[in-house]
């Protein structure tokens, strides 16, 4: 499986207390370098976001893209203070990113999020064209059943999936967090994020289903998700 190249990157904005250890378990990857790439989408930072993603990109053995924008204007850094809309713009330049590059993966992993170093070669193995991690969602709000899975209800609302196997993958409607693109989901079929549905998450998830795309989460996998800033409480 390793012989597939894979795009690794997400928006990034002053994330600086997470990114030293965000960059560690991406370094950590076990997968060989010269088939990855990595792209930042570094939006208005202010704090030392840039830098570190700079030195991260100096000591990398992979080609490291640091795309700086200020295009999109948001009412802070902290969760819940960004707009859908402006975030789906970002995650479409990362896509218009992947699109252009050589590679026939994407796997998408939100700042905050730090993954298992086998990662890549569990979910290349499924052989889909779009599978997730397991992310646990809920640590803010003291609710450990809360996952980065969801399933729409006949009314058309959508429901955190609770009751879900570990033990291989299975369908949701929408996933976000750590999920891995194959390329033909952009390059044939002209899935993109949208706020249309509020989340920009759900809004790509729905194009995708629209175009007949199955969306599987791999319940093998977890992810640890850091999801609150030290101090911030």
């Amino acid at each position: 499986m390793n012989d597939k190249s894979v795009l690794i990157g997400c928006p990034v904005r002053n994330r600086a207390w997470i990114l030293p250890d965000y960059l560690e378990s991406l370094e950590n990857i076990d997968y060989p370098s010269d088939k990855l790439n990595f792209c930042f989408i570094v939006n208005d930072s202010v704090d030392d976001t840039e830098s570190i993603l700079n030195d991260f990109a100096r000591r990398s053995y992979s080609p490291v893209q640091i795309v700086k924008t200020t295009a999109t204007n948001f009412n802070g850094h902290k969760r819940g203070a960004y707009r859908f809309e402006q975030l789906a713009k970002l995650r479409n330049m990362l896509l218009e990113k992947f699109y252009r590059s050589d590679c026939e993966y994407l796997l998408s992993v939100d700042s905050d999020i730090l993954i298992p170093p086998d990662i890549i070669n569990r979910l290349l193995s499924r052989n889909c064209q779009i599978i997730s991690a397991l992310v646990c969602n809920g640590h803010h709000i003291n609710d450990n059943s809360i996952y980065n899975v969801m399933k729409k209800t006949p009314a058309g609302s959508y429901q955190h999936i609770k009751d879900f196997s570990r033990e291989g993958i299975f369908t949701v409607d929408v996933t976000g967090a750590a999920y891995m693109i194959h390329r033909s989901v952009i390059a044939e079929h002209k899935v993109y994020y949208s706020a249309r549905f509020g989340g920009e998450d759900i809004g790509f998830c729905e194009a995708a289903r629209a175009r007949g795309i199955p969306i599987y989460c791999d319940g093998t996998i977890e992810c640890q998700h850091i999801m609150i800033e030290p101090g911030s409480q």
